[in-house]
């Protein structure tokens, strides 16, 4: 931000050191625990191969490779780069065109299910469609509740060449998060500032529903009190072919 303030600055780009470490705090891995537990309640005994669409800094993915052959997907680089360093298995790609085989027992996707809006809900379960065998399982999560997207505050990160502040702006009218940035160089004092807007998903049990059926799923399941406080649990099955 400072050597270069007209560049995409985004937690997905430049700044995705700052959502690495946002990651693991205390509250983003009290949330990772939560989806793990929801993992491992919902997946059958014999599942192996796992996909995670949408694994950002792979927080989640690392919890699934200690039990799983697990691969993650997402279209950033930047975030894929920390999975990737503590050893994960990832492939950069669109959650809801993944570039893998159909030939995983599972599929979850928690965070991709709320971005981008503009594209129907339908488009990343078609995708993990796409991805699971016969048979297979898919475990999602959307959101039903803004407030569960980020709390509105300030953040400092500080380290040994820069300090950087974050102020956080949830806009659950406008279903997107504000964020501004300052950056100060502290050898040297130039200061760099930006923004990013990030829209979300908000949606129903019934738009949820739909979206699985129009994407072919069967015995799906919408659950709103399952652990995780503002987001709907989703499981459903990639139905058998049987010889007509």
């Amino acid at each position: 931000m400072v050597e270069d303030p007209g560049a995409d600055h985004s937690l997905a780009t430049t700044l995705a050191p700052v959502r690495a470490r946002m990651d693991v705090s205390e509250a983003a891995s009290a949330r990772t625990d939560a989806r793990r537990e929801l993992l491992a309640a919902r997946l059958p005994a014999d599942v192996d191969r796992v996909a995670e669409l949408g694994c950002g800094t792979g927080t989640l993915l690392d919890r699934l490779r200690e039990e799983h052959d697990a691969v993650g997907v997402d279209p950033a680089p930047g975030l894929l780069a920390f999975a990737a360093a503590r050893g994960a298995s990832v492939i950069c790609g669109d959650p809801a065109n993944p570039p893998l085989r159909a030939a995983f027992d599972a599929v979850c996707a928690f965070d991709a299910a709320g971005t981008p809006p503009s594209a129907p809900l339908s488009a990343l379960f078609e995708g993990a469609y796409a991805t699971l065998r016969p048979g297979g399982i898919l475990v999602a999560g959307a959101l039903s509740d803004a407030r569960a997207v980020a709390d509105s505050g300030v953040e400092t990160y500080r380290g040994a060449r820069y300090v950087l502040e974050r102020a956080v702006d949830v806009a659950p009218g406008e279903s997107a998060v504000h964020a501004d940035y300052r950056v100060t160089d502290r050898r040297t004092g130039a200061v760099g500032v930006t923004s990013e807007r990030t829209p979300f998903r908000v949606v129903d049990a019934a738009d949820v529903r739909e979206a699985l059926d129009d994407s072919g799923f069967e015995d799906a399941s919408v659950v709103a009190d399952a652990g995780v406080e503002g987001e709907l649990v989703v499981t459903a099955v990639r139905p058998v072919e049987t010889g007509g």
